[in-house]
């Protein structure tokens, strides 16, 4: 991805073949993180080479972890649960919510001070969620009224994390959970809505022992990680544009191999498949302690959906291109339970409504739902409001749209995948960045 802020896509031919997606964002984030506090050297392969995840590979060296890389192969020289350095810097998290909550979870129960900041679309981003637990449990923690910066004291003894979920967030509890590790004592976690476990499959992946239920596991702090080689499973996140866009562009036959299928992750694939969609899964392993299998998608007639419940956590990230699928999908779509999109890197129902609203679709919203009336994508003009998701969805609906559609402020693709722009022109897509 260049330094251009704004994309033009035009309509496409049907997309065929293989496309190669990278890692996965969230394991990426938290290998460095985890890797960091083995004892030991440790190989990751397949990390996602993106501006949020190179984010925390400069945070953890802050916190003086050596780490090298080599494209997406990263190395690890492990400074185990009690070798961390007080840094020299504020930490700046740049636009990586998930950066800024999983870390803070560790720097409250460091022996040293220190500070993490981020951009302004982050410091913009609620972090009551983990800061009001947190000190619950005895952690000094200052902020500006619960958003970044943040300030982290050294806290003296903290108490063990009984953790009952009241909002469903993964990043809220593996905040938490990271928390934990440090505390001599046996946390318990809660989750009426259980959300991705990626922090604890890649914990038990290091030999951290956890006892897990099915809405309940507990784990004792202070057991040391045991470097373990890691190998990242493709971003379904970053797969879910093009299982999209081989649903939609008439023709399409895509074929996307080594997927994490996370069961808390999935939720696009059985929304898609209700909605009418070819989409088959096979080849399913265990690599790394996470569920990895190939996907093939074929052009497929809609239907609208009605999406609502318990499986919105499990494609919260998904939504934006979700909605894309029911602008030009015939009838009405509804989606509800979303009000958590109000407070990502923008605000995801606003960004979306307006901009389909810009390109010929009818649609409404409430402070928690959406309701789309499918049509014809004509094209136009589309703010992604500095928004990844935002502006790759709107990427992708230009491939079904009767004439061009420019997205402004595109910069930020590069924090979650970077080879977007060129995956689509290496399948023949007209896509001028300017």
């Amino acid at each position: 991805m260049s330094e251009a802020n704004n994309l033009i896509v035009n309509n496409s031919k049907p997309l065929i073949g293989n496309i190669q997606i990278p890692g996965d964002k969230s394991i990426s984030h938290r290998s460095i993180i985890l890797g960091a506090l083995c004892k030991g050297d440790l190989h990751i392969q397949n990390f996602l080479n993106s501006d949020d995840c190179l984010a925390t590979v400069n945070a953890m060296r802050q916190l003086g972890v050596d780490i090298s890389l080599d494209g997406d192969e990263v190395f690890i020289k492990g400074k185990g649960l009690s070798g961390l350095e007080e840094p020299t810097s504020i930490i700046n998290a740049g636009n990586s919510g998930t950066l800024m909550r999983l870390l803070t979870g560790i720097l409250s129960t460091q022996t040293f001070n220190s500070a993490i900041t981020g951009d302004n679309s982050l410091k913009s981003r609620p972090m009551a969620r983990i800061i009001k637990p947190l000190t619950s449990i005895g952690a000094k923690i200052e902020s500006n009224n619960y958003k970044a910066p943040i300030k982290i004291f050294s806290p003296g003894t903290l108490s063990p994390i009984n953790y009952e979920q009241d909002i469903a967030s993964a990043q809220v509890k593996s905040c938490l959970v990271l928390a934990s590790l440090f505390i001599n004592k046996e946390s318990t976690f809660y989750e009426k809505i259980p959300t991705r476990d990626h922090t604890e499959n890649l914990l038990e992946h290091l030999g951290y022992k956890i006892e897990r239920d099915k809405n309940f596991f507990r784990l004792m702090g202070s057991q040391p990680l045991i470097a373990n080689n890691i190998i990242i499973g493709s971003d379904i996140s970053s797969a879910s544009f093009f299982i999209v866009a081989a649903l939609i562009v008439k023709g399409s036959n895509l074929k996307l191999d080594n997927i994490n299928i996370n069961k808390y992750r999935t939720g696009i694939l059985t929304v898609l498949k209700d909605m009418g969609a070819d989409i088959r899964v096979s080849n399913i392993k265990k690599i790394s302690n996470e569920s990895v299998a190939d996907i093939e998608v074929r052009y497929s007639n809609l239907k609208p959906a009605n999406v609502s419940g318990d499986v919105i956590p499990s494609l919260i990230d998904e939504l934006p291109i979700l909605f894309i699928a029911c602008a030009i999908t015939p009838g009405i779509s509804k989606i509800s339970g979303i009000e958590e999109l109000r407070h990502k890197e923008s605000d995801r129902i606003k960004a979306m409504e307006d901009g389909l609203r810009s390109i010929g679709i009818n649609v409404s919203s409430t402070n928690n739902s959406i309701q789309i009336t499918g049509g014809k994508i004509l094209g136009g003009k589309v703010d992604s409001c500095s928004d990844h998701r935002i502006a790759m969805s709107f990427a992708i609906a230009g491939l079904v749209s009767e004439s061009s559609i420019t997205i402004t402020d595109t910069k930020n693709i590069a924090t979650s995948f970077p080879s977007f722009v060129s995956i689509l022109k290496s399948q023949g897509v007209e896509i001028f960045e300017v």
